[in-house]
């Protein structure tokens, strides 16, 4: 597909936003590490710290999608790539306690800004919605692969105060670069709306698929968290930031494969596919060690992330132009901030238990995903749904 000027603008907006998001929010999980080490204090304590601002990166999200909806999406992207990069910077001076999870909280709040409002601008401004939607996933997934190694290499460079302060400027640097570029963006509401569904079946769909993506969201943030300490207590090969930057660079391919067929095949089908095939790779990451371990979460990653084209997909399908950011922003609420008490229960394993129970618990977690899926496959049955973006109004009526 042949992206135009406008949209190659969005592209790169977006691209942007959305590995800022996710680079600032799992640079911690890896400087934790390291943190608890330097400071002496015991990892449950440090990762603690950090719950505030995984909460607010999802609880922002419906705020900020009713904010785009009701102004542009595209100056609330704007403003969050220029804010994430000050915010991910004042880490650097805040001191181990209250102050520090203060400024992660800080983190969180502008990180929030991008999924409503940038996954939304892409629906309304770009006519290959599944290609495009993987391309900007592809962009979300090397922040979340990069960040683990840029954490881990920056930390024995310059410390953990000195890596924040130095990829907190580099971020700025590249916000405010893409911030310029200049995008015109359809008004919420003039372009048309899944004509397949009537409108309180849509609705009555999109719950059914909040109640999935709350499960998804739950697994998400364990996995996530919980992934950097499994990898140093159980690879022996090679340090734990590499390890988990090496495993979720899978996931690039498995955006990449999401979005290509998010276009072309019945979205419910392959959202069903994808979220079952992840769910054997996880079990089995509870039981193994070494190299075998790598694999299985590469093999785990490049499902339950590849996946997230097609469920940005259904979320397009299910909701109006006018609440398309809302929409987003509602699914963000759910899988960021209740994803967010997965942090809690990571702790309890690790005081009270193992971290080889996490990825069990995720697993259970997983299966009633499946279980969703399917009964949104069952629902929507009388007619495959497939990936077409909304058209303009007054081009529809010619």
């Amino acid at each position: 597909m042949t992206f135009n000027r406008n949209e190659k603008h969005v592209l790169q907006l977006t691209a942007v936003g959305h590995f800022g998001a996710h680079f600032a929010m799992l640079l911690f999980p890896t400087v934790a590490v390291v943190m608890a080490a330097e400071e002496g204090l015991a990892l449950e304590t440090v990762l603690g710290w950090s719950f505030a601002g995984f909460m607010l990166f999802g609880a922002g999200g419906l705020p900020v999608g009713y904010l785009a909806d009701r102004l542009r999406a595209v100056w609330v992207v704007r403003v969050g790539v220029i804010g994430l990069g000050l915010a991910v910077m004042a880490v650097s001076v805040a001191d181990p306690g209250p102050a520090l999870a203060l400024s992660l909280a800080l983190v969180g709040v502008f990180a929030s800004l991008y999924h409503p409002a940038g996954l939304g601008l892409i629906s309304r401004t770009v006519a290959a919605r599944g290609e495009a939607l993987g391309i900007n996933g592809m962009f979300g997934n090397v922040g979340i692969a990069g960040a683990p190694l840029a954490a881990q290499l920056a930390c024995s460079a310059w410390g953990w105060r000195g890596a924040y302060l130095v990829l907190g400027a580099g971020l700025l640097v590249v916000g405010l670069l893409v911030a310029m570029r200049s995008i015109n963006e359809a008004a919420p509401g003039s372009l048309t709306a899944d004509d397949q569904h009537e409108s309180g079946e849509r609705r009555r769909l999109f719950l059914i698929l909040l109640v999935a993506m709350t499960f998804g969201g739950l697994a998400y943030r364990a996995n996530t968290v919980a992934q950097p300490a499994y990898f140093d207590a159980r690879l022996g090969q090679m340090g734990h930031g590499v390890a988990t930057s090496l495993v979720y660079g899978l996931g690039i391919l498995g955006q990449w494969a999401g979005g290509r067929l998010a276009d072309r095949y019945d979205l419910r089908i392959l959202y069903l596919c994808f979220q079952a095939l992840a769910l054997p790779f996880v079990l089995l990451m509870s039981v193994l060690a070494g190299l075998p371990l790598l694999i299985t979460a590469a093999g785990y990653v490049f499902f339950a992330i590849g996946m997230q084209p097609i469920e940005n997909s259904l979320v397009a399908r299910f909701t109006p132009d006018r609440w398309r950011c809302t929409g987003y922003g509602l699914k963000f609420s759910v899988v960021f901030g209740i994803g967010a008490l997965s942090v809690r229960g990571v702790q309890q394993f690790l005081e009270h238990g193992t971290l080889s129970g996490v990825f069990v618990a995720v697993g259970g977690i997983i299966a009633l995903l499946v279980c969703v899926a399917a009964y949104l496959a069952w629902r929507t049955r009388a007619a495959p749904i497939l990936n077409c973006a909304a058209s303009p109004v007054a081009e529809r009526q010619a």
